[in-house]
C-alpha cells in the first residue's frame, strides 16, 4: 500500500472512488437513450427490480458431482454492475447474479441499499470457489473485499452456500443464453 501511511488510509481512498463512481454511473443513467427500444418508467421510484434470466450456473463438488442449478443474471453495463441486487426485496432461491471481474476492477463489494443477506461467491478464472461471504449484512456500508485472483463473484440468497453444501474448492461452470 504504496503511499499511504495506514491501511484504514487505503481503504478510505478505495470506498471514496467507489463512492463517487457509483455517483457517476447514476448521473450517466440519467442521461436520454436513444434508442428503437420502448421504455417504460414505474409510478413508484422504489419498485422492486425485476430478475432477468441470462443463463444458468450449476455447481458441483470435488467429485463433480452436480449440487444446484441456479438462474442467474449477468450485469453488462456500469450502471447494472454498481447496481447490482441493489433495491431487490426478494430473491427466489435459485436465482443468483454473477459478476466477470474482467468486465471492471472494483476492490470491493457493498451491501447499501440491499434488502437481502447476500452469500457472495468468489471464484478463479477457472470457476474454482476461492472464498465465502456468508449472510452480508443488508443496508451496509462496510467494504467487502474482493480476494485476489478473483476473476468471478456469484451473489446468492444468504444462506445458500450452507444450506446446499457449497464450500471453497468446489466449482461451477455457466450457460450463457
Amino acid at each position: 500500500m504504496k503511499g499511504f501511511k495506514t491501511k484504514k488510509e487505503c481503504f478510505l481512498v478505495l470506498f471514496l472512488l467507489m463512492v463517487s463512481l457509483l455517483a457517476s454511473s447514476h448521473l450517466y443513467g440519467c442521461k436520454e437513450e436513444k434508442s428503437n427500444k420502448i421504455h417504460t418508467a414505474s409510478i413508484n421510484p422504489h419498485a422492486e427490480v425485476r430478475f432477468h434470466k441470462d443463463g444458468e450456473l450449476v455447481f458441483f463438488d470435488k467429485n463433480r458431482r452436480n449440487i444446484v442449478t441456479i438462474d442467474i443474471e449477468i450485469p453488462q453495463t456500469l450502471k447494472e454492475i454498481f447496481a447490482g441486487l441493489m433495491s431487490r426485496h426478494t430473491m427466489a432461491e435459485t436465482q443468483g447474479m454473477l459478476f466477470r471481474h474482467n468486465k471492471f476492477k472494483a476492490s470491493f463489494f457493498w451491501m447499501k441499499g440491499t434488502y437481502i443477506p447476500l452469500d457472495m461467491i468468489f471464484a478463479d478464472r477457472t470457476m474454482k470457489i476461492i472464498r465465502i461471504k456468508k449472510n452480508a449484512t443488508p443496508l451496509s456500508t462496510e467494504p467487502i473485499p474482493i480476494p485476489m485472483g478473483t476473476q468471478y463473484t456469484i451473489e446468492v440468497n444468504g444462506g445458500f452456500c450452507d444450506r446446499y453444501g457449497i464450500t471453497v474448492g468446489d466449482k461451477f461452470k455457466i450457460r450463457v443464453l
